[in-house]
């Protein structure tokens, strides 16, 4: 592996450590999991919001990256 891999890499962590998608991920882990703790979610109710959000957040992600290939070839249908 040579230097440029990881400056890379590196670029690449501290990119995804500023997206936004990430912060509310782990904002809505860490409040479910207190919630958790604190007996006032079940475990089900945890799996079912964090499993929501992050399925979510990956659908939206996606979406777009369709979106901007679509875009990118010059049609008219954006989300087909």
């Amino acid at each position: 592996m040579d230097k440029v891999f990881w400056t890379r890499a590196g670029k690449k962590l501290v990119e995804n450590l500023l997206s936004v998608k990430v912060w509310i991920i782990a904002a809505f882990l860490i409040v479910s999991t207190k919630l958790l703790i604190m007996g006032l979610l079940t475990g089900v109710v945890w799996g079912s919001v964090n499993g929501g959000v992050i399925s979510s957040v990956l659908a939206v992600r996606e979406a777009l990256k369709v979106a901007k290939v679509k875009s990118e070839e010059d049609t008219t249908d954006l989300m087909v």
